[in-house]
């Protein structure tokens, strides 16, 4: 039933046309046979108490991100968006790809380079905020994908995925965990964020990566780790895919937050 039938008329004709075969569903199940008229009344008087209690919890339905109507509601709206027509189309061509075999679209058509993205952990890490490791592989995956959509390349080369707590790269883990052991980054005890040491080689970033490397620290930098996690979740990035699907560069296009398209000069 569409909007236009959602009406006192438009119901009632729909109960009427369901009479029938509820009479047929009241024989075969319980061997009784009811007035049509006392069927059609009894079913409008079940669907008014249904719309009662739908009416009263309308406004929690459409307001609270966690129901399934919000939810839905938002895409419906987003639907019309241009970005999102944008992002459908990039869902579309990784599917492609996928099936073609071509990674590229999921590396930023750029190699994997674990020692650059040390470099970028050493770095992200060293500008005062406090990162924890959730929050590192967002600020990873900004970089990423921020500067492949400046300069048409990725950074480090890494992949990303669609976990439940935002994108991740698999090489994420071990990487960190080979600095935090060669002292290259010190986990505070208590509270358990990250700093880079004195020790961090980022010689290995150009200027042009520092640039972008210092506009992600300074836009999402600031963020807790649960914000920035739910920040990643509304990105077309991660709605567009499935757990545990790869992410295509090609969605920080649509980013929520974004630098001039001359930022790199």
């Amino acid at each position: 039933m569409d909007l236009d039938e959602l009406s006192v008329e438009g119901l009632r004709r729909r109960l009427a046309e369901l009479v029938g075969e509820v009479q047929l569903a009241f024989r075969r199940e319980m061997g009784v046979t009811y007035d049509d008229r006392l069927i059609a009344d009894a079913m409008a008087h079940c669907l008014a108490h249904k719309l009662d209690r739908i009416e009263e919890g309308m406004l929690e339905m459409f307001t609270t991100p966690r129901r399934a109507e919000y939810h839905e509601l938002t895409m419906l709206l987003e639907r019309h968006a241009p970005e999102v027509r944008t992002a459908i189309e990039i869902e579309e061509a990784a599917h492609l790809a996928q099936e073609y075999g071509d990674e590229s679209v999921f590396t930023g058509h750029r190699t994997f380079s674990p020692s650059k993205y040390a470099a970028m952990m050493s770095y992200l890490t060293s500008k005062g905020h406090y990162v924890y490791k959730t929050s590192l592989n967002k600020l990873l995956f900004y970089t990423d994908l921020t500067y492949y959509y400046l300069s048409g390349k990725g950074m480090s080369g890494a992949v990303y995925a669609n976990r439940p707590y935002g994108p991740v790269a698999e090489p994420a883990g071990p990487l960190l965990n080979a600095l935090i052991e060669r002292g290259e980054i010190v986990v505070d005890p208590r509270m358990k964020t990250l700093t880079a040491s004195d020790t961090a080689a980022t010689d290995m970033l150009n200027e042009d990566e520092r640039k972008v490397l210092d506009w992600v620290a300074e836009t999402y930098g600031g963020m807790k780790a649960g914000e920035i996690s739910g920040f990643s979740h509304n990105e077309h990035a991660y709605k567009f895919t499935e757990p545990n699907e790869l992410i295509a560069y090609d969605y920080a296009k649509v980013f929520k937050k974004l630098p001039p398209r001359d930022f790199l000069g």
